[in-house]
């Protein structure tokens, strides 16, 4: 998308430090040790090294990827045999030798067995090939995180490996508040890519066509209803037929903050902030709200204006102006003033 800077007035406003864009300070975040990434995995070599109920849990979610998947076990459990006999996976019941993890790109030891781990550790480091050992964080290289499915939106909570416990009480919460109907909309969205791309050749626009047929469709009410027909009437009603507008206005949100984190501010204003491409915000507004801020939005400070830490009448218009410029070019714009 067309990444738009607020130009820069020291008399009015001015930049956030980077390192404090996401209202985190440098010295007092918390590094994660593993990265969050997902894996490409399709048509590629994963070994599971168990065949016991542990590893069978790890067999059932790697089934839902498209990996190539080889167990390494001497015996197996009734579920795994099953995967086996349906040709979901291969067996290998042959004692283990490093050879077996030959142009894999993932390992998930559950086996269970600490000498045969410290092999497997050897072997997968020598080849570069990512390793979990099951339950023991301080020999993994990567963690699985505890999985929210809407496929094909998939969300994943972890902590770090500290609290696991935590982490699935997370994901129970959020199964409650995100429709398993959201696969549809997903699906839907990823058929009709390319229809909207041709129809849509800004990215601006197409930006600002899915936010609002993504906020709409995830409505209880719309929700269950989506279908490919409302997807090209919503197509048609954003860019009419004819027209030869690219860049529909984007929206403008002046909003007075009294909360002091996220948990506690009006929905409305958390989803202004949520999709907004520039943020204009006084001091004092709560790190965690700045946090709902995509990663690519612009975010500015400004500058307090007398001795009550407010900016005057005179200062608040030039900010609307300025919103309403940006806000001509396509971008969402919010305004936190601190109440």
């Amino acid at each position: 998308m067309t990444h738009y800077r607020a130009p820069q007035n020291k008399q009015q406003y001015k930049t956030a430090k980077p390192e404090n864009l996401y209202g985190l300070e440098t010295e007092n975040r918390e590094t994660f040790p593993f990265f969050p990434a997902f894996v490409h995995v399709t048509g590629k070599k994963v070994v599971v090294l168990g065949g016991g109920e542990v590893a069978a849990g790890k067999l059932r979610l790697l089934l839902r990827s498209q990996a190539d998947i080889t167990v390494i076990a001497p015996e197996l459990c009734t579920d795994i045999a099953t995967m086996v006999n349906t040709g979901a996976i291969r067996w290998e019941p042959a004692p283990f030798v490093d050879t077996m993890l030959n142009g894999a790109v993932m390992i998930f030891d559950a086996a269970d067995d600490m000498q045969l781990t410290r092999r497997v550790k050897v072997a997968a480091k020598r080849r570069n090939i990512l390793l979990n050992v099951v339950d023991k964080t301080e020999h993994c290289d990567f963690i699985v995180p505890a999985i929210l499915d809407r496929a094909p939106v998939m969300v994943t909570i972890s902590t770090g490996g500290c609290a696991p416990a935590l982490a699935r009480i997370i994901r129970q919460r959020l199964e409650t508040t995100l429709p398993a109907s959201m696969s549809q909309l997903a699906s839907l969205a990823r058929s009709a890519r390319r229809r909207v791309a041709a129809h849509l050749p800004d990215n601006v626009a197409r930006q600002r066509f899915w936010t609002r047929f993504f906020q709409n469709g995830l409505q209880d009410t719309h929700l269950s209803q989506s279908t490919p027909q409302d997807l090209d009437a919503a197509l048609t009603r954003f860019v009419p037929q004819g027209s030869s507008a690219t860049v529909p206005g984007g929206q403008i949100l002046h909003a007075d903050v009294a909360a002091d984190n996220a948990f506690d501010l009006a929905h409305g204003i958390a989803r202004a902030i949520e999709t907004s491409d520039i943020i204009f915000h006084m001091p004092g507004i709560a790190p965690d709200i700045l946090g709902l801020a995509r990663r690519d939005a612009t975010v500015i400070e400004l500058e307090s204006i007398g001795d009550d830490g407010n900016i005057d009448n005179d200062a608040r218009e030039r900010l609307k102006h300025q919103a309403a410029f940006f806000a001509r070019q396509g971008s969402n714009i919010t305004c936190l003033y601190r109440n």
